[in-house]
């Protein structure tokens, strides 16, 4: 065994194959860093939606209830047109919401560590 490769070995990420150790290192690293950010804003977004499914049968339970309690027309409209519009400021405000976490997870894995012995463009170091 090489002096390089047993060196390499010892890191957790180290991938014991000769022929594989360009991705020992920092490419490991930056898979690694990315894998736990990827799992991170996965499981950020799924209790995120969660809430958000939460929220809005509540808020269809209390439709049904001001609905119910309506004694007329113009009763029943005014309940559906606040319930509309709270409906439409929450959807909108979980797409931003879903955006911005998505733009966060972008800009970590942005910083992405230079590969000792792989050239990049100016393109690909954007």
């Amino acid at each position: 065994m090489s002096e390089k490769f047993s060196a390499t070995v010892k890191s957790e990420t180290a991938i014991p194959l000769p022929a594989l150790e360009v991705f020992n290192g920092p490419a490991a690293s930056a898979v690694t860093k990315n894998s736990e950010t990827l799992a991170k804003g996965m499981q950020d977004t799924s209790t995120q939606f969660g809430e958000f499914v939460s929220s809005r049968i509540e808020a269809n339970v209390e439709l049904y209830t001001q609905c119910r309690e309506c004694t007329d027309w113009a009763g029943l409209m005014d309940a559906q047109q606040k319930w509309l519009q709270n409906t439409s400021q929450a959807y909108s405000d979980q797409a931003n919401s879903i955006i911005s976490m998505t733009q966060s997870m972008f800009k970590q894995s942005e910083n992405k560590p230079v590969i000792p012995g792989i050239k990049t463009t100016e393109k690909t170091q954007k």
